[in-house]
């Protein structure tokens, strides 16, 4: 039987990136594969035991560290897996698939090396990063710019998977909004570019433009945020807090416009950002910066702009006053059509035999 495990450490809500292993392992469960995750014991991620059905869940307990690493390790000892799916390597993750027998199979959605993070952490990163590239049976990539950073840079060749489409069949339902709104999906984090537009308002509030502004997402920086806005007296944006469901879909259906703010630097080239693949589903138009794999998966029909709050405020005040019709994006790949490749590269590279 080929058998394969995915792992993932720490509380997995609100987190984006276990989208990608969630659904890669359910279209290889939907091939016939024996499908485990190994993920901590949260009561978040214990709830999540329904969505990965018919692949299999381990909840990983232990108060400690060190003992949740010891039980990946004897749960895999007892799977005896074909191959461990890991993603993003880093201390935790790689540790518990460090010699033992199964291929270890490191999936990369960005560079942990490279966020915004504490400062004794980018050695112990770096490390890992080193240690996956090096050990990997298979390296897959989410994004053009790492599959060529590892050719380039690291003389090895890396699977291409992009993200795809994630979101249930999104239906429109009443339309949460009294006047012309631009959506924002994502969450506060101090190294993601919510600021530029929150910049851009300040200059269209200062324009007399009338638009207003609905940020969808949690984070750490959410009440930064909420104060930041208010001591600016920008009453045309709302800080909505994380939303799920038909509330976030409401909200990207009937956007005015879809904002996708993203800087031009090394982590973000690297980043296939989730929210692009809902904004696609949305159908409605988008203004963006062209990084990474924003330009990959919108195609010509977005609006791209330089990374500024200048260009964002004149790129939504050209279009107040206009009825923006739905846009067609371009053809994505599936998750089983991801899931297919995947399992055809393990078949090639003999974790699969």
């Amino acid at each position: 039987m080929r058998r394969y495990a995915l792992l993932a450490t720490g509380c997995l809500n609100r987190n984006a990136s276990f989208v990608r292993l969630r659904e890669l392992g359910l279209a290889m469960a939907h091939r016939s594969i024996d499908v485990h995750f190994l993920i901590d014991d949260t009561e978040y991620n214990s709830s999540l035991t329904s969505q990965v059905s018919p692949a299999t869940t381990h909840l990983i307990t232990g108060g400690s560290r060190l003992s949740r690493l010891w039980q990946r390790r004897r749960v895999l000892e007892s799977l005896r897996p074909q191959g461990v799916h890991i993603l993003n390597p880093q201390p935790l993750n790689t540790s518990s698939v460090a010699l033992s027998s199964p291929a270890m199979i490191c999936d990369w959605d960005e560079l942990l090396s490279v966020r915004q993070r504490p400062w004794w952490r980018r050695p112990t990163d770096l490390l890992s990063e080193s240690y996956g590239r090096t050990r990997a049976r298979l390296n897959v990539v989410a994004s053009h710019y790492l599959q060529d950073m590892f050719h380039h840079r690291y003389g090895l060749s890396a699977l291409y998977l992009p993200y795809a489409p994630y979101l249930p069949a999104i239906r429109r339902s009443q339309n949460p909004f009294t006047r012309p709104t631009a959506v924002y999906v994502g969450n506060l984090v101090p190294d993601y570019d919510h600021d530029l537009i929150i910049d851009a308002w300040e200059i269209l509030q200062r324009r007399g433009i009338p638009i207003a502004l609905s940020i969808c997402g949690g984070g750490p920086l959410l009440d930064q945020v909420r104060e930041d806005v208010t001591r600016r007296g920008l009453d045309r944006i709302c800080i909505e807090g994380y939303l799920t469901g038909q509330a976030l879909s409401d909200r990207m259906l009937h956007a005015h416009v879809l904002l996708l703010p993203i800087r031009d630097t090394p982590g973000n080239r690297a980043r296939c950002p989730s929210k692009t693949f809902a904004y696609i589903q949305a159908q409605r138009p988008v203004i963006a910066n062209p990084v990474g794999e924003v330009v990959e998966a919108l195609g010509e029909v977005a609006t791209y702009v330089p990374s500024s709050p200048e260009a964002f405020a004149s790129a939504v005040e050209a279009t107040v006053g206009r009825d923006l019709p739905d846009v067609s994006y371009p053809r994505l790949p599936s998750w089983q059509d991801l899931g297919d490749r995947l399992i055809e590269s393990l078949e090639a590279c003999r974790v699969f035999r």
